[in-house]
């Protein structure tokens, strides 16, 4: 495989994240094939492992440890990649951003050539005084994107270093469109839910209610972020109703994985019946003892079957 700086629009053979032009990947000359520098280091594994996760949360199984000598379409039997739909609506997004620029300048120098072989005096000077469009930052709805990939990774990292628990990342949520669960984990104590957010600013529970009546409400920098907290909720609940009534006594746990804020007292909280927790605590909450250990290949088995990878 060769490193190098993409020449067109591409995308991953492992992941299937999109690689735009200009991107840093491995090319396999042999295949003709791009590998993004997340899955490339985990694409040569050991000869019948079950199961590999990288760093960004991308489950596969491998069957061979030459990876120029294996045709693309064996790579990879399953792949489960933390953050891929979010990073490819931020693709697709970034990519319309930046051709919209690139039409904007290129009509601009059109329009500067005509103008000054129309008025070759005056166009001059017109054109002089009117400021040249250029690539500016992306637009914030847009990185907001590539922000809730990396906190998806972030999370899908620390959950790799976890031992004795089922994974899934970036599920899509049933009956809901292109909704989608961030992270699936299967424990021996149960099912956690976990929505990753990554966001800046102080986290805080603030009190809301009264001398009579409790209303404690999540903040983070400045902002009333209790919504957030019905939205993992309804993650929940599907996984839930996906579980049905064989497995109705195992416990499905919501929780929201904050990444990149800052923690004061709070570095975990049960608000409203979901864990709010920071990402060094989450080991310990997945990794609890409990009794369903003997469950989870085939808890796992049915919620692969029925929750679809995001794409």
């Amino acid at each position: 495989m060769k490193f190098m700086k993409l020449g067109r629009d591409d995308s991953c053979v492992v992941c299937t994240v999109a690689t735009p032009v200009g991107t840093w990947a491995h090319w396999n000359a042999t295949h003709r094939t791009v590998t993004c520098v997340d899955c490339e280091a985990f694409v040569l594994q050991p000869v019948g492992s079950r199961r590999a996760v990288t760093p960004a949360g991308v489950a596969l199984k491998v069957k061979a440890i030459d990876a120029d000598s294996v045709p693309a379409a064996e790579v990879v039997v399953e792949v489960d990649v933390a953050g891929r739909s979010a990073m490819t609506e931020y693709n697709k997004r970034s990519i319309r951003e930046r051709a919209r620029m690139e039409q904007k300048i290129n009509a601009d120098a059109v329009w500067r050539v005509e103008l000054r072989e129309r008025r070759p005096v005056l166009g001059r000077v017109v054109a002089a005084m009117t400021p040249k469009p250029t690539h500016g930052p992306e637009s914030q709805s847009t990185k907001a994107w590539n922000t809730g990939s990396e906190g998806e990774r972030r999370v899908a990292e620390v959950l790799a270093s976890v031992s004795g628990i089922e994974i899934l990342h970036d599920r899509l949520a049933p009956g809901r469109g292109s909704a989608n669960i961030d992270h699936i984990v299967v424990a021996p104590s149960g099912v956690f839910v976990i929505d990753a957010k990554k966001y800046s600013g102080c986290l805080e529970v603030r009190d809301k209610g009264s001398m009579f009546r409790t209303d404690e409400r999540l903040y983070v920098n400045g902002r009333d972020r209790t919504a957030l907290l019905d939205g993992v909720r309804r993650q929940a609940a599907d996984v839930r109703t996906v579980l049905g009534d064989e497995w109705d006594h195992i416990p499905v746990r919501p929780a929201l994985c904050f990444i990149g804020c800052e923690w004061t007292r709070l570095k975990e909280k049960n608000l409203r019946g979901v864990v709010v927790v920071w990402p060094k605590a989450l080991p310990k909450l997945v990794s609890a003892d409990g009794p369903h250990r003997a469950q989870a290949d085939a808890i796992v088995t049915l919620l692969r079957r029925v929750l679809k990878p995001a794409k």
